[in-house]
C-alpha cells in the first residue's frame, strides 16, 4: 500500500519536471485540528484510543510554480490537542454508573510533520485560484502524560497512570486551498486531511491495581485541519 502511494504520487512529476520555472512563495498559516479514529476515539476499554480534544493547526509551506497549472509544496506543520475531559466525562456516563473520576495531565497531544506534495492549480477569477494536492511525507507523534483515578460505588481510589510516549510514521492524505492574490501578498483558506498507521512502543505506566506495564499500542491516527493563511511571492 506504501508502494502504490509513492508510485501514484511520483509518477506524475516525470511529466512536470519539463515545465517551465514560475513563481515562488512562502506561505504561513494557522487554524483548527480535529481528531478522528483512534486519535479521537473516547472508549476506555481500548488502549488505542486518544480522547484528543479539538486543538490547534500551524503550518509553514514553499511552493514552486512549475506551470500555469502544476506545482511543488514543501510544508512543515505542527498539531497540538489535549486529552478531552469532556470525551471522559461522556464515557462514564454512557457506560459506568455512580463514578467519582478525576483526570490530571501535563502533556497535550503533539503532532509534527513535513510533507511534499505537487498540486493542480484552478483559475476561478481574476485574482483567485483552487488548488488540490496529494500529501505524502512523515509524521512524529508524542501522546500525553496523565494520571485518572477512579472511585466507583464508594469504593477505595483506584489510579491509572501512563507516560508519554512517541511514534515516528509514514503519513498521507490530500489538502485542498483557496487563495486570493493582490500583488506580491495574498491570503487563502485551506483545509487537509491526514492518515497515518503508528506504531506506539515502550508505552509505560502503571494499572489500576499498582502494577506496571510496558506495551506497544497500534493506533490509526486521522486528522482534519482548517486554517487561514497569508502567501508572499517572490
Amino acid at each position: 500500500m506504501k508502494k502504490l502511494i509513492l508510485f501514484l504520487f511520483f509518477a506524475p512529476l516525470s511529466i512536470m519536471i519539463y515545465a517551465q520555472a514560475g513563481t515562488q512563495t512562502f506561505n504561513i498559516s494557522a487554524g483548527g485540528m480535529f481528531p478522528q479514529k483512534d486519535l479521537g476515539n473516547n472508549n476506555l476499554v481500548d488502549s488505542s484510543s486518544g480522547f484528543a480534544a479539538n486543538g490547534y493547526h500551524i503550518e509553514v509551506s514553499y511552493n514552486y510554480q512549475l506551470s500555469n497549472h502544476f506545482g511543488m509544496t514543501l510544508d512543515v506543520e505542527f498539531n497540538s490537542a489535549k486529552y478531552s475531559f469532556s470525551k471522559l466525562k461522556k464515557y462514564f456516563e454512557e457506560n459506568v454508573a455512580n463514578t467519582q473520576y478525576d483526570l490530571l495531565s501535563t502533556e497535550n497531544w503533539s503532532l509534527g510533520g513535513i510533507f511534499v506534495s505537487y498540486y493542480l492549480r484552478l483559475p476561478i477569477g481574476k485574482t483567485s485560484s483552487w488548488d488540490f494536492a496529494p500529501l505524502v511525507g512523515f509524521l512524529a507523534t508524542y501522546t500525553p502524560e496523565y494520571q485518572m483515578t477512579t472511585i466507583v460505588n464508594l469504593s477505595p481510589p483506584k489510579t491509572y497512570y501512563r507516560q508519554r510516549s512517541k511514534a515516528f510514521s509514514f503519513a498521507y492524505g490530500v489538502d485542498s486551498k483557496i487563495n486570493i492574490k493582490t500583488g506580491h501578498h495574498g491570503f487563502f483558506l485551506e483545509g487537509r486531511l491526514l492518515y497515518s498507521s503508528a506504531n506506539f512502543k515502550q508505552v509505560k505506566g502503571t494499572d489500576i491495581l499498582g502494577r506496571p506495564y510496558d506495551m506497544t499500542i497500534k493506533m490509526n491516527l486521522m486528522y482534519i485541519t482548517t486554517g487561514l493563511g497569508y502567501t508572499y511571492y517572490f
